[in-house]
């Protein structure tokens, strides 16, 4: 009896939990992307503190070049530092500020170089803070699990600071948003696989194959030759991959030379919404004089190729890509500005953040001219047009390719919450497909595949369809049942204390 009253009330809670859990993003803990939402959680409020001092207590002791610790900024304009060991120390004014190295690394030097890994509510939120930090103290921002090196460019109010995501490649701290879109750009893995070098040649193919071409003898892609004219539309079978194309911007055109005959153009709008709708990560490397194509012949008859790409395609993450093709003397500062399903991403030279002399217009023009006796592009900047965060954290939480993740989760709740209906779906269902009768079939093989087939289409059909009526039904009835079960216990009760067993006869 306890058990009958207990059910029904059982049956109702885990009604109500389906929402919330389907809510709290279950599915992506299906998928393996529950560790990427904790890290985000972990960003807001002091779980971003406790983030940062576990981000610190993963770097081996000889990577922080010194005394470190982990550092927030608060609004009421203290500080609060963690150490390795997990120990706190809160300060609000200068004198504790240079008491905190004493305090929690006690077994560092006087004069050790202190480094902070600060949150990102710290370096968007609480900036002005940073003046009151010692001297000389090296600074770093946790972002993704991961720390970048802080440089800091002016004084005062026209202070900038950038992230190192890797020597020669940085991204501005000054809106978060596009920070964490540029920051998950360059993380992004990079297969070489998906990876296609298109040579824009007129009179070349119409179409791109969907895979690469591979040289028999080294076992390495080939450089894809297409018709300029032709790329846009061609863009749709090579769905998911990334493209490399290379040529000089001037304003809304894409300049090409080809092997032979006058530089021809393309329309860089045009060649972005192809990008968009075939759902490709295209990557246009710009050059400051319109070089020969990838895999073409130029005049000295030699291999025409990327400068530094070779290196680049040998690297697992775009920011590597992105490093080796920046080269050593010069740093390149990438800017993201995402939208929806897609991100437009452009990395430029800085002048800024140079990591050696920049070169002049003029001595642009001239590698333009050694890029044609040597062989090699040397490339002066990129834009890109590539999936956004959000978009390709939803491709990953598909448990079925093809299908949008919020419809699979919403199929996979509608199962669940009909089984709770399970006994009224059931009944329904016997009345619209009666069930099958062994003698109506020859044999037993073919009476077992259409009990499968009937089975199958009322578990993944019919079930998740009549969820929304028929859980809330069977759960009114089991309500119903257990709110009447004492009158019914009490009739019944009644109705045996009224009508007595009759007495059994004696013999004498």
């Amino acid at each position: 009896m306890l058990a009958s009253l207990v059910k029904p009330f059982a049956v109702l809670g885990a009604l109500l939990l389906l929402p919330i859990a389907a809510q709290a993003n279950w599915l992506s803990k299906v998928v393996g992307a529950a560790e990427h939402a904790g890290s985000r959680a972990a960003k807001l409020g002091t779980g971003a503190l406790e983030n940062a001092a576990l981000h610190l207590r993963s770097l081996p002791p000889k990577a922080e070049g010194g005394a470190a610790l982990a550092a927030q900024a608060t609004q009421e304009g203290h500080w609060r530092f963690v150490n390795r060991a997990g120990e706190t120390f809160t300060a609000g004014t200068p004198e504790e500020l240079k008491r905190v190295a004493g305090v929690l690394l006690p077994e560092t030097k006087a004069d050790a170089k202190l480094s902070l890994y600060l949150t990102e509510d710290t370096v968007f939120q609480h900036r002005a803070a940073l003046k009151d930090l010692p001297k000389g103290t090296e600074l770093y921002v946790v972002a993704r699990n991961e720390s970048y090196r802080v440089l800091r460019r002016g004084e005062g109010a026209a202070e900038r600071l950038f992230a190192e995501v890797r020597p020669s490649l940085v991204v501005e701290l000054a809106d978060r948003k596009m920070f964490e879109e540029a920051v998950w750009q360059l993380a992004r893995p990079l297969n070489k696989a998906n990876v296609r070098v298109l040579s824009l040649e007129p009179g070349g193919p119409p179409r791109l194959a969907s895979a690469p071409s591979v040289d028999p003898a080294t076992k390495r892609a080939l450089v894809d030759v297409i018709d300029p004219a032709s790329l846009p539309a061609a863009l749709g079978s090579v769905r998911g991959q990334t493209v490399l194309v290379t040529g000089r911007v001037d304003g809304r055109l894409l300049y090409v030379q080809p092997t032979s005959g006058p530089e021809r153009s393309i329309l860089m709008p045009d060649l972005f919404k192809a990008a968009e709708e075939a759902d490709v990560n295209l990557v246009v490397l710009r050059a400051a004089s319109t070089p020969r194509q990838p895999g073409g012949r130029n005049w000295l008859w030699q291999k025409v190729e990327v400068k530094g790409l070779e290196q680049a395609m040998r690297h697992a993450r775009f920011a590597d890509f992105l490093d080796a093709l920046g080269g050593a003397n010069s740093r390149l500062l990438v800017s993201a500005n995402p939208s929806g399903r897609r991100t437009t991403l452009e990395v430029k030279s800085t002048a800024e953040l140079s990591g050696g002399p920049l070169q002049s217009p003029v001595g642009d023009l001239f590698s333009g001219v050694v890029s044609d006796i040597t062989g090699r592009v040397i490339t002066a900047g990129l834009q890109a047009n590539m999936r956004s965060a959000e978009r390709q954290e939803e491709l990953d939480q598909r448990v079925i390719p093809g299908i949008p993740s919020d419809f699979q989760a919403g199929y996979l709740v509608l199962v669940v919450l009909g089984l709770f209906g399970v006994p009224i779906s059931r009944a329904w269902w016997r009345r619209l497909w009666p069930p099958e009768a062994a003698t109506e079939y020859a044999g037993r093989a073919g009476y077992l595949a259409a009990r499968a087939v009937r089975g199958g289409v009322f578990l993944l059909l019919f079930l998740p369809l009549t969820a929304p009526v028929t859980a809330p039904l069977n759960l009114w009835r089991q309500v119903w049942e257990a709110v009447t079960l004492p009158v019914r216990l009490w009739r019944r009760l009644a109705r045996r204390g009224s009508d007595p067993s009759p007495r059994p006869v004696e013999q004498q």
